[in-house]
């Protein structure tokens, strides 16, 4: 360097004499370095921290390099400890171009005085050497640059290795659909990528509080699973793994041979080449689930850089597992859906859609060699079983019920379940369909224990066999359903076979339904009225209203066209058609001076319906009547549920002046009850009574304890159905006052009764045209 620079050592020798007068500008020399510290703080601050000095004693220091500058013989040492200081200056982070600055402000004063007292030759000897001065601190400068840069060069290699291992992992994460090739393909990527000695990942095992490998990896010289440091970890254990899992936390060894934490596998680890060992927690859902382990030939491999990097790569991992997580819930909750969408949840049986596509495979696979019975089988009754036992009790049953349909029909055929009380099977076994009946009519109905009691239960059974080309799993289902309606209707506990005439009854119900729809728009309907009078004295007590319904001019019967209407909204709107039209008729009558009691039939339904009190109060202000005109008649055969909807509704009707008749007594199930509870002021005895009357003693008796009940509650008895000359005069034997018939009177036009109410007050008599 003395040679590129053009100078001798016995040249720099000479400088230690002048020494002196070079430094004669001192005091101005240490004020240019306090200005040149004040001017770049950032040196500043990083020499004084580093010399642990203030700035003033910094800027002593700098006067006095620059005085052993000129002092000192430029020897190797002196050489070495400028190169070290230029090293030092670059550690620090002081900057190149303020160590230039530095030269450039203090060499013009030490110049300068050299100049006045020793000349232009000494002055340039000292330029050389304060440029030998600077190269040699510059060099310094430069060797640590390229160390700084070799050192980052090789952090940036092993860095980029580890995240091509973070970014191997997160494809891995995207890619896996299995939670245990995703454990397996990290733990692949870590030992590849990132030249692991040894990668594995444990589960945590929360019964056993033990941390199971799920996972492992290792390169040549790894360790077999059973010498692993942590392997089948007890979490409560002093290792690095269960450190892990309690603190939630991630745990460091870049010791491992002499870490006491991991004595028990000091001499594996010798073996193996293991110095450095991270043990990382996997949380999902903010709960610790296993743990990542790295193990590395490198002795402080996981500096705090790689630590955060393998940190990430654990919640990388722990979110991979919970998207895994909800991906299998998912998977269950579809799997799930898709049974509960063809079964029912409480028996595990197909439900209908599911049973009409297995009918449907048996006909398909049957339709050349033979036939397929359906059969629909109800538990009767179900409704009171859930109120006596609740529905804890009703579903026992209901599952015993599938148990034993079941062993009766596995395994040639299935069973399920369709509806809350009602079960559908089918088999193709045919040629043994009516034992298969018997044994069920047999099995069903044996008492089931449920909550403590024994339960009585009734079933029917409707039974349909394919036997046309037309006959799909719908039509069957259908034609099952059919004949198991025809068996309740029968009053339950009997199975029925399907036939044609039920399609064409049903069809024939359907088509009069849609029929009456449109007969009151058209027109028609029509009341006719049905005198009742006094069977003592004849005289005349009013009449009921009895609806006709005349249809392409012929009169279709009442029997006929109410069981296609009575479940229906069509009875509602009949039973307000025939308020309306008998309470305008009643208005007409009383204008032309016939005032004559009406009284008219209204179903449950209309009863029962929120509006019926407040359509019947607008109708009455509309069309105002004398109190007890107007009569509404309630069918016997109400019921005991029904009953106790109306009474109230009951109660207010004779308060608006209505009076209210039990019809057709005799005929339900809850007569007794309905004398007691229901606010009547007639009993009408049904018309089958009254024409046996001479036939049956019984109903005489029956008659005769009615007209005792009526007379000590205050009540009026009509009788129906006086249809000869003979039953008359019984009655009136008897002690019957009110009573009506086609022996009295058919039904009559509004425009015919008031002539026949003439007639009959001037000749009361049997009516000879009905009776002969």
């Amino acid at each position: 360097m003395c040679r590129f620079i053009g100078i001798r050592t016995e040249h720099l020798a000479q400088l230690p004499r002048h020494a002196d007068a070079g430094m004669a500008r001192r005091e101005l020399l240490g004020k240019e370095l306090d200005w040149h510290l004040l001017k770049s703080p950032g040196e500043a601050e990083r020499l004084q921290r580093h010399h642990g000095c203030c700035q003033d004693e910094l800027a002593a220091m700098l006067l006095a390099e620059w005085d052993a500058l000129l002092r000192m013989p430029l020897d190797s040492a002196v050489a070495a400890a400028l190169v070290e200081q230029g090293e030092l200056y670059c550690r620090l982070g002081v900057s190149l171009g303020w160590l230039q600055g530095l030269y450039e402000r203090c060499q013009p004063h030490l110049l300068a005085s050299l100049e006045q007292t020793a000349g232009a030759e000494v002055a340039r000897l000292l330029r050389k050497r304060i440029l030998l001065d600077q190269m040699l601190k510059t060099h310094g400068y430069q060797q640590a640059l390229k160390r700084e840069a070799s050192r980052h060069g090789e952090h940036f290699q092993a860095m980029s290795g580890l995240y091509a291992t973070l970014s191997g992992v997160s494809l891995a994460l995207a890619d896996s659909a299995d939670r245990r090739i995703l454990l397996q393909t990290v733990c692949d990527v870590c030992v590849r990528e990132a030249g692991f000695e040894l990668a594995w990942v444990g589960l945590l095992d929360a019964d056993e509080k033990r941390v199971e490998v799920a996972a492992l990896s290792r390169g040549e010289r790894a360790a077999m699973p059973g010498e692993l440091p942590a392997h089948a970890e007890d979490a409560q254990a002093p290792g690095l793994v269960s450190r892990a899992l309690r603190s939630r936390a991630a745990q460091v060894s870049n010791d491992a041979q002499s870490d006491p934490a991991l004595r028990p596998w000091h001499g594996a680890l010798s073996r193996q080449g293991i110095r450095s060992l991270l043990v990382v927690p996997l949380l999902v859902r903010q709960q610790v689930v296993g743990t990542l382990a790295l193990h590395a030939g490198e002795e402080g491999f996981f500096d705090q850089s790689r630590r955060a990097l393998f940190e990430l790569m654990a919640r990388e991992i722990g979110r991979g597992l919970e998207r895994h997580d909800a991906l299998e819930r998912s998977h269950r909750a579809e799997t799930e859906l898709a049974f509960l969408a063809q079964h029912d949840a409480l028996t595990g049986l197909p439900n209908r859609s599911r049973m009409q596509e297995l009918i449907a495979r048996l006909l398909k696979s049957r339709r050349d060699s033979g036939q397929v019975a359906v059969l629909a089988i109800a538990v009767e009754g179900f409704h009171d079983i859930n109120a006596r036992l609740g529905y804890e009790g009703g579903d026992l049953v209901l599952c015993e019920m599938a148990r034993r349909l079941r062993q009766a029909i596995y395994p040639f055929g299935h069973v399920g379940r369709v509806g809350a009380a009602r079960f559908v099977a089918c088999s193709e076994r045919t040629d043994r369909l009516q034992e298969l009946v018997d044994e069920l009519m047999s099995l069903l109905p044996q008492p089931v224990d449920a909550m403590g009691a024994q339960v009585e239960i009734r079933c029917s059974v409707g039974v349909a066999v394919s036997g046309d080309a037309l006959c799909d799993a719908a039509n069957l289902l259908r034609r099952a359903g059919l004949a198991l309606n025809r068996a309740k209707d029968e009053g339950g506990g009997h199975s029925r076979h399907y036939d044609a005439a039920m399609d064409e009854e049903i069809h024939k119900l359907h088509a009069l339904r849609s029929a009456f729809a449109l007969a009151i728009p058209r027109g028609e309907l029509a009341l006719y009225y049905q005198p009742k009078i006094n069977l003592q004295n004849h005289r005349i007590e009013g009449a009921e209203a009895l609806v006709r319904w005349v249809r392409n001019g012929r009169h279709v019967p009442p029997g006929e066209f109410f069981n296609a209407i009575e479940h229906t909204n069509l009875m509602r709107e009949l039973d307000w058609w025939v308020l309306r039209e008998a309470v305008r008729q009643m208005g007409e009558w009383r204008r032309r001076g016939l005032s004559l009691p009406v009284s008219v039939n209204l179903s449950a339904a209309t009863l029962k319906h929120e509006d019926f009190l407040f359509g019947l109060e607008a109708l009455l202000e509309a069309n105002p009547l004398p109190a007890g005109f107007l009569e509404l008649e309630v069918l016997e055969t109400v019921t005991q549920q029904e009953a106790e909807q109306i009474t109230a509704k009951l109660e207010r009707c004779r308060d608006l002046g209505l009076s209210i008749a039990l019809d057709d007594f005799g005929t339900g199930a809850s007569s007794l009850v309905h004398l007691q509870q229901l606010p009547f002021d007639t009993i009408k005895i049904d018309q089958r009574f009254v024409r046996l009357l001479l036939d049956m003693p019984g109903n005489e008796a029956i008659i005769r304890s009615m007209l005792s009940f009526a007379h000590y509650t205050g009540r009026k008895l009509v009788v129906e159905g006086v249809e000869s000359r003979a039953i008359w005069s019984r009655l009136r034997e008897i002690g019957c006052h009110d009573g009506q018939g086609y022996g009295i009177s058919p039904p009559l036009a509004a425009g015919e009764l008031p002539e026949w109410l003439k007639q009959w007050s001037k000749n009361a008599a049997i009516n000879s045209s009905y009776v002969s």
